[in-house]
């Protein structure tokens, strides 16, 4: 009954568990480089209280910005997300058709910042419009444009 009770526990053993190797002990000051892992860079920012008169009435926009880098970009190329933050800005405020609605400002806007920036791969933009005396909701526009490859 024994040698069964053994030839048994051994199949089970032999069969149900892996045996992994043992890693090769590593230096704590090496880093360890991952293989075929890729690497996604995004970086965001605020546009906070961002006034603008626009469809005959003063607004009161909070504005979020996300966008993701090209792979394998460079330190140099890296914009100062200031810059976009400036050219929302300039854009928001010299916009010519009063009579767009927010969701066609905002496929502006990221279509103007996609094509200036050719370190990034895609953006997105989020307006929210607080409410008003004309329009008493809160309203929003998200729009994400991805840079052809």
């Amino acid at each position: 009954m024994t040698r069964q009770f053994a030839a048994i526990a051994l199949f089970c053993v032999s069969t149900f568990c892996v045996v992994y190797p043992q890693e090769p002990t590593r230096s704590p000051n090496k880093l360890r480089t991952p293989i075929n892992r890729a690497l996604i860079e995004e970086f965001s920012f605020e546009l906070n209280d961002f006034k603008m008169d626009h469809q005959t009435q003063a607004n009161n926009l909070n504005i979020s910005v996300s966008y993701r880098y090209v792979v394998n970009i460079k330190n140099a190329d890296y914009p100062d997300f200031r810059s976009l933050a400036k050219d929302i800005e300039t854009a928001l405020t010299k916009y010519s058709n009063e009579d767009d609605y927010w969701e066609i400002v905002n496929k502006n806007l990221t279509a103007l910042l996609l094509k200036k920036y050719p370190a990034l791969s895609s953006i997105t933009i989020e307006l929210k419009v607080d409410p008003s005396s004309l329009i008493p909701y809160t309203r929003s526009s998200r729009v994400t444009r991805t840079r052809r490859q």
